[in-house]
């Protein structure tokens, strides 16, 4: 019997691209371990995607180590894997991929619910709203950073910690672009609040402005963002559309 080829991104190889392009940081506690449940390796690959993208570098990776990533099976991964990071950011409150979990939390490979599934086409949210940041606000455009660094993904701080979209309005003013997938908790105020003061003192900017956007505001982040000045809560639908061809 013939062994059928795995399309899956190399773990192992991760690391290494991202030290040899200067990246070593980042690639801290992204190497391969065979002895990790698939939940956290999914979750591995899903935060190696999200910075090979933020350092705009996912192309060259794809074409020197991963040639399946090009092909459909290779995208229906990625989706796969951009899922299973954030499954784990939202069960643990942390991008932090931390010790190993339970095993009650392990999932089969690429079994996940109708919802679920919808959550990956909520992922192309950020990518929409970096493409067209005016329908936030009227002259609302992205960042651009002295130090020629993508306004989406933006880092801002030694340990790795990155915003969502970083935006500029008309009136020259930073905005910190924060996106949830489902329900915005009111512990977004707090990452909010950090995240716009990194902003203020890596900017030297006197003033901030945060806009939280998520399928669903719960009624405590509401409360809650009455008492933070230029913080903006937005709510999100997604529509679909089908054409005969």
């Amino acid at each position: 019997m013939t062994k059928v080829p795995n399309p899956g991104m190399p773990l192992a190889s991760v690391s290494a691209f991202l030290e040899a392009h200067g990246f070593g940081a980042e690639a801290k506690g992204l190497d391969d371990d065979p002895g990790a449940d698939k939940f956290k390796r999914r979750a591995k690959k899903g935060k190696a995607l999200k910075i090979l993208r933020a350092e705009r570098l996912l192309e060259r990776f794809i074409s020197e180590c991963w040639p399946d990533g090009a092909t459909p099976t290779g995208k229906r991964k990625m989706n796969w894997y951009d899922l299973g990071y954030l499954k784990w950011v939202e069960r643990f409150g942390s991008e932090s991929l931390g010790p190993d979990v339970d095993d009650d939390v392990d999932e089969p490979e690429e079994q996940f619910s109708d919802a679920e599934e919808f959550q990956i086409l909520e992922k192309e949210l950020q990518n929409y709203l970096a493409k067209n940041p005016g329908l936030l606000e009227a002259g609302m455009t992205l960042w651009k950073a002295a130090d020629g660094q993508s306004p989406v993904e933006f880092q801002v701080d030694e340990s790795g910690r990155r915003i969502d979209i970083l935006g500029k309005d008309k009136e020259g003013i930073p905005v910190v672009i924060e996106l949830k997938a489902s329900r915005g908790h009111e512990r977004v105020i707090g990452q909010a609040l950090y995240y716009r003061e990194c902003i203020k003192e890596k900017l030297n900017a006197p003033k901030v402005r945060t806009f939280i956007i998520a399928r669903e505001i719960s009624d405590e982040v509401r409360i809650a963002s009455r008492a933070v000045p230029d913080v903006e809560l937005f709510e999100y639908k997604l529509s679909m559309t089908v054409t005969r061809i």
